[in-house]
């Protein structure tokens, strides 16, 4: 399963932070793979095959089954049939007709994305140390838990109720204390344990501990449970039916109902369905197999970033943890006192990648997790109200501090409703008679509706009587929930799975599933008195959940109209990525920015409860707030049960966060009547696309302000090539070809020696290394061949490195040692030229001499899928001519696109490998100017006037370029005019904290800094024409002279 391309908020220090993550969710499923050559060969450490071998020795005399190490680096218990041993809860559905259907859709952190939509896809929660172990056991009754401290030993072997448990754990490791949990993905919830070491905590699907407390307790094994479900596959081939269009078009075909049983035992890629339901139903008639499933999740605290408060059935029970990965898991306690416990313990353990780190607090070692939690709120406001952080990401922070969470479908993010449009050919976002009304809810947002609802309170308040009855309110429903979130994501996995299980394994009757959202709109806005849902975040980023490209067989409206791909509003032209493109510029509108507070203060506010909530007509069922109801007093068992299902089902109110109004946003523009207000510039400025000119984001414009000659890193190479920069403190820092910088150290790896490995250097001098080159350490080895090319993830917490034996390999790095974590193999004999790694996604891209792109799931260090960019590797190899090689592979790292250069072809492409755009093909290149070097920007997808790519040639030219979405091409923006380069571009980076900096090494060791230009920089002349421009939407035109030079004495040219 794949990423989501979620954009990520601005933390305080200007890194990014997603407090949320969230891990949106995206299209597309693991996909089959091309070759079983590309695969993760993991090398797992010597002390933890000892633990393996014992923990097998164990099981041995057990007689429950043998462990071994398999290539996935998953301890798999193996039974009695191999055929039951099945895959990740989650996976199965995922796999089923794989090559009927296609690719399957998923969701990560229900997940987020992103994932984008990435969205994307793995296990819903997975690591380089998450283990699975699926153990199946015959013999035992059904009912009877397996007790692993001895209540079902065989052959009299005595052993501690841990030491099946400990096998799963990294040498070194031992539990201090141990809690019986639940982990909450989605709508499924698995009993397990968390067990407190020193160093991490672990979450085990599967046990729990009874009989005792601490490590004196026994561990029970818990049976996982089956579900069946019954789903029609559509062909490939078909078409959508519409008689409002076509009524000649008869009903549509089928592949016929499938049968799928989950989780599933055998499923495979290249079982067919048949067998498949063959093998389901030859289980189910096997009364006496209990499957076991248990998956090991180690969270390290130097690996984590963040723990937050959450609420589980409305109680103050759970936490959820974010990596540095962003992988999100939520657990719930048994009661309060547990969780504030491993709470204070985890916030007195050093967490030096947190957002607890002492480098935030300034010090300090106590942290008081309310305080730290309102100063931080405070501060995300603050940067909001000033301009510095998107509207997305100011909702996603509120959803996150009151509890919202990707892993809770009953407590997912809330999003407004933003446009009340859907009926027009063209939409104007400057008029503000298409938005809606933000200061009322969803069921205001019609007079006529309003007043039955405002009756409806009036007429419950009149029967009032006393405290035990119900209060009044003016909604039997919620603007959030299960059904709502599944409502709109049915078309994605897992979420196609968590709503057959929610419909009792079926997908509802085709006139109730989302297949139009003008349809959804009125319904939600005007007309439906038990419909007032708001939005969730994927509509704001995630094109893939309104296809889909899985193929269900939703069924047929009582109009004959088939339900398919979501039915788009007329200005949307039938384009899902348009759509959602022009939903997200709506919500960072102007018009938004000024009235979203009042619809903050309705859902996370003071008109919450109480009086403003009445008379703003925003109340709900008082068993979906949370402090209305004590299911800890609740003795009735029957009616705790229907609490809980009414809590679970008709949706929960988020926490409140603030007692009076939020604050309003300054909104700032750039043009005052005639002229240049350049004190708003400041407040523009971060939501300025990269390179664009802050107050005049329709131009682009660099200049060169600094140049230097690369001499770090250069000994022993063959001519002066530049391979990396940075700048340090306003100083250019550039090393060799064989060199990459660790940004954060200020370090870097050489590589490319004799020594198959790469050794580490001081790039610049500090009160500590006073010696440029110093050599601080050295790692022979790594490779069987010599290194072709490395590359360090951002915070320098991995390192990728590519062989010319065109194996890749991935390494954590500690400040000292490297260690190895996968070798990934799938290049098929071309060396690797280049890689790209981004933690916020999880992804790796690598390409090799054949031209082929290769992209790899860093999380959970499996191959994801090949990129086709118009050049085929495939002709190329039965040609006579040579094939192109893979120059760059660039990922942007706030949706995660992918920028790829092959031989001259430069091309984008999505999360999820679809081809975004190429250059136009009117820009030919030829031997003389072709490009050279390749960078992506971290341009939003919404941002459409940004530059998504930067091209070095090997005459020495820089180019920008923008993304044309409709004509899905890539249009060149500006050329750096400053000649400073006249030999082939070896090296480019995007720096600044709003990416407006490109820093640029060519191949005799030259280096420059190119800034975008400032307004206050032009002259009269030229600011004119730029107001001009910005009042009248039409790009006007400068005259130059032959130098390139405004003939008024000015400098702007595009």
């Amino acid at each position: 399963r794949e990423k989501v391309a979620l954009p990520l908020p601005e933390d305080q220090d200007g890194s990014q932070h997603d407090p949320a993550q969230q891990g949106a969710s995206q299209e597309g499923g693991l996909e089959k793979r091309e070759s079983i050559r590309r695969s993760a060969i993991f090398v797992p450490a010597p002390d933890s095959m000892q633990a393996t071998a014992a923990t097998a020795a164990l099981l041995k005399e057990m007689n429950i089954g043998t462990v071994k190490d398999d290539e996935d680096d998953e301890y798999d218990l193996e039974g009695i049939d191999n055929d039951d041993v099945g895959d990740e809860p989650g996976t199965d559905s995922a796999r089923i007709g794989e090559q009927q259907v296609g690719d399957l859709s998923s969701a990560a952190g229900a997940a987020s994305n992103e994932d984008r939509g990435n969205s994307d896809k793995k296990p819903l929660q997975g690591g380089e140390d998450e283990k699975t172990m699926n153990a199946e056991v015959t013999d035992m009754s059904e009912s009877q838990p397996y007790d692993a401290g001895g209540g079902a030993r065989q052959d009299n072997v005595l052993a501690s109720s841990y030491d099946l448990i400990t096998g799963l754990l990294q040498a070194g490791d031992w539990p201090e204390k141990s809690y019986n949990v639940k982990r909450c993905t989605g709508l499924e919830v698995r009993q397990a344990l968390l067990l407190w070491c020193r160093e991490a905590i672990y979450i085990i699907d599967g046990f729990e501990q009874t009989d005792g407390e601490g490590l004196e307790g026994k561990i029970n094994r818990l049976e996982k449970s089956h579900s069946t479900y019954y789903i029609n596959l559509r062909p490939k081939e078909f078409v959508s039916v519409d008689p409002s269009t076509d009524p000649a078009k008869g009903t549509p075909e089928w592949a016929g109902e499938v049968q799928v049983q989950h989780p599933g035992a055998g499923d495979r890629g290249d079982t067919s369905l048949a067998d498949k339901t063959k093998s389901n139903k030859e289980k189910e008639a096997s009364s006496e197999e209990i499957t076991y499933h248990h998956r090991s999740q180690r969270i390290a605290f130097n690996d984590l970033y963040s723990v937050y408060r959450r609420r589980y059935q409305l109680q103050q029970i759970a936490l959820e943890f974010y990596d540095v990965h962003r992988n999100g898991t939520l657990i719930a306690f048994s009661n309060n006192a547990e969780r504030e416990e491993v709470l204070s313990k985890i916030l007195s353990s050093p967490l030096p990648n947190s957002i607890f780190s002492s480098s935030i607090l300034g010090g300090s070692t106590s942290i008081n997790y309310k305080k730290f939690m309102s100063s931080l709120r405070a501060k995300i406001t603050n940067q909001w109200v000033q301009g510095r952080m998107t509207n997305f990401d100011f909702i996603m922070h509120l959803n996150s501090f009151a509890g919202r969470s990707y892993n809770d479908l009953t407590q997912y993010p809330v999003f407004p409703w933003i446009l009340a449009d859907y009926d027009s050919d063209e939409i104007d976002l400057s008029d503000s008679s298409v938005y809606r009304d933000l200061s009322k809810p969803m069921g205001a947002q019609g007079e006529a509706r309003a007043e039955q609802f405002r009756e409806r309170y009036e007429a419950l308040e009149g029967n009032y009587r006393n405290e035990d009855e119900p209060p009044p309110f003016h909604y039997g429903t919620h603007y959030s929930c299960a059904a709502y979130v599944l409502y709109y994501l049915m078309r994605l996995e897992p979420f196609s799975r968590l709503a057959l299980s929610l419909q009792g394994g079926r997908f509802d009757v085709a006139d109730r599933l989302f297949h139009n959202v003008g349809a959804s709109w009125r319904s939600a806005s005007t007309e439906n008195l038990q419909d007032v849902r708001e939005l969730i975040p994927e509509f704001f980023y995630l094109p893939e959940f309104l296809e889909n490209r899985n193929m269900f067989d939703f069924g047929v409206t009582q109009l004959g109209k088939t339900v398919h791909h979501v039915s788009l509003p007329s200005w949307a032209k039938g384009d899902p990525r348009r759509f959602i493109r022009i939903n997200r510029q709506a919500l960072e509108s102007e018009h938004v920015s000024k009235h979203l507070h009042k619809w903050a203060d309705l859902v996370f506010g003071y008109k919450q409860r109480g009086r403003e909530a009445i008379a703003s007509l925003n109340t709900f069922v008082h068993v979906t707030y949370e402090g209305q109801v004590d299911l800890d007093n609740i003795k009735d068992p029957i009616q705790r049960d229907s609490i809980i299902a009414q809590i679970q089902n008709f949706g929960q109110t988020p926490s409140r966060l603030e007692r009076k109004p939020f604050p309003p946003r300054n909104v700032a523009t750039a043009v005052k009547e005639k002229s240049i207000d350049f004190n708003a510039l400041s407040s523009l400025s971060a939501l300025t696309p990269p390179f664009c000119i802050v107050g005049a984001p329709h131009r682009v414009y660099l200049r060169v302000t600094m140049w230097d000659t690369c001499r770090v890193g250069m000994a022993g190479q063959a001519d002066s090539s530049v391979g990396d920069m940075c700048l340090v403190k306003g100083q250019l820092v550039g090393v060799g070809k064989t060199c990459t910088l660790i940004l954060p150290s200020k370090k870097y790896y050489r590589f490319g020696g004799p020594n198959n490995g790469v050794s580490v250097h001081v790039a610049t001098t500090s009160a500590r290394y006073r010696e440029v080159n110093r050599v601080l350490s050295i790692h022979d080895g790594m490779h069987r061949a010599p290194i072709s090319v490395a590359k360090p993830s951002l915070n320098g917490l991995w390192l990728v490195t590519g062989c010319m034996d065109s194996t890749v390999r991935v390494w954590k790095y500690d400040g000292h040692n490297v260690k190895l974590q996968a070798t990934l193999c799938g290049h098929e004999g071309g060396h690797i030229t280049c890689i790209d790694v981004s933690t916020t996604f999880g992804t790796i891209v690598s390409g090799d001499s054949d031209g082929n792109i290769l992209v790899w799931d860093l999380r959970t260090l499996t191959f994801l899928r090949q990129l086709t960019s118009g050049i085929s590797s495939a002709n190329n190899i039965s040609s006579s001519a040579a094939p192109e090689h893979a120059i760059s592979a660039s990922i942007n790292h706030k949706n995660g696109n992918i920028l790829t250069l092959v031989g001259s072809k430069v091309s984008l492409f999505d999360i999820n490998g679809s081809m975004l755009a190429s250059q136009n093909a009117e820009t030919e290149f030829d031997s003389h100017n072709r490009p050279s070097c390749a960078v992506a920007t971290d341009c939003p997808e919404w941002m459409e006037q940004g530059v998504v790519a930067v091209t070095g040639h090997v005459n020495g030219d820089v180019r920008m370029w923008g993304l044309d979405y409709d004509k899905k091409q890539l249009n060149m923006r500006h050329v750096i005019p400053d000649k400073v380069h006249s030999c082939p571009i070896t090296a480019m980076r995007v720096s600044g904290d709003r990416q407006d900096t490109l820093l640029v090494g060519d191949k005799s060791g030259k280096m420059s800094v190119c800034k975008t230009l400032q307004l206050e920089a032009l002259n009269q002349q030229e600011l004119s024409v730029l107001v001009q421009e910005m009042r009248t939407g039409k790009a006007a035109e400068l005259k130059y002279d032959d130098a390139g030079k405004n003939l008024a004495g000015g400098i702007l040219k595009d």
